[in-house]
């Protein structure tokens, strides 16, 4: 794609492959990686779903509305859509809504989660998008927005491209570019002797940013900054932030059982306090 979408000239393919080499590299490849990522995603299905009012919904969709890349005549693809959260505030406005995730057990919240509104205009698959074929599945264009918010959709520059052609109109990716959690910033150092934040903050975006600049589709960039906080059980907190680090690490039994303890110390009550603040950038384009 490099050297054909919307005649990008040949010889910027070094640039590309410089923003190529920062994308961050997964080592596992292949069926049992797929397997472990379900696995892994089904484990933090229900912690997604009990999340309550959520200010990147309210926040995001307004966003779309406002640029009328959301409308009633809408088709919309939302890529790592978990619970459904988003999909079912698209489907409030949109035609149609179709969502993917890795997890059955987040697609089985998604069905709930828009059933219990009474709408219909949605469909959820199970479907892995690294290994997503688009002209497999006849998505060429298909959709008037394609949607990669806090996901996977963009995890790489050939991921990005599949977004790129399953639209034939809009497109945006939305991730933290910066993400401040103290407790797990402590857990993180104590446990795993992490210190510190990748200095690109969320490094799939700025390689997306500039790969969408090289592309000529002119992105548009958008900033939050959002707030929250969370009041947990010592159990559903140790849970939580294990589901979170297994993402990028194997954990040993002894530093699962490490994090415990160090969330019974700082405990009040059995009750856990978790306070992040953060900013989350979307980026927005048009194609030609």
């Amino acid at each position: 794609m490099a050297s054909g979408i919307n005649g990008i000239d040949n010889d910027l393919n070094s640039i590309i492959q410089y923003f190529d080499g920062l994308w961050p590299k997964k080592d596992q490849k292949g069926k049992d990686r797929q397997e472990e990522n379900k696995s892994l995603w089904d484990n933090r299905a229900e912690e997604f779903n009990n999340y309550g009012t959520d200010e990147r919904r309210k926040k995001i969709v307004a966003l779309l509305l406002e640029k009328n890349m959301l409308h009633e005549e809408s088709t919309v693809l939302d890529i790592g859509c978990g619970p459904g959260k988003f999909a079912r505030e698209f489907a409030r406005t949109a035609k149609h809504v179709t969502g993917v995730d890795i997890s059955a057990k987040m697609l089985a919240y998604a069905r709930e989660n828009v059933a219990a509104e009474g709408l219909t205009n949605t469909e959820f698959r199970q479907l892995d998008w690294e290994t997503a074929d688009i002209a497999e599945l006849q998505w060429h264009k298909k959709f008037s927005l394609v949607t990669g918010i806090m996901s996977p959709a963009f995890s790489s520059r050939q991921n990005l491209e599949k977004m790129i052609a399953a639209s034939h109109e809009y497109g945006m990716i939305c991730h933290f570019v910066k993400r401040q959690n103290p407790l797990g910033e402590e857990l993180k150092k104590a446990v795993f002797g992490q210190d510190g934040p990748d200095e690109f903050g969320h490094r799939e975006l700025y390689c997306s940013l500039n790969t969408l600049w090289l592309y000529k589709l002119y992105p548009e960039i958008v900033y939050f900054d959002i707030e929250k906080e969370v009041v947990r059980t010592v159990e559903q907190a140790g849970q939580n932030f294990i589901n979170k680090f297994a993402l990028s690490t194997s954990l040993t039994a002894a530093q699962k059982a490490e994090i415990f303890k160090i969330l019974e110390k700082k405990a009040e009550n059995g009750l856990l306090k978790e306070r992040t603040v953060s900013k989350v950038a979307c980026i927005c384009w048009k194609n030609k």
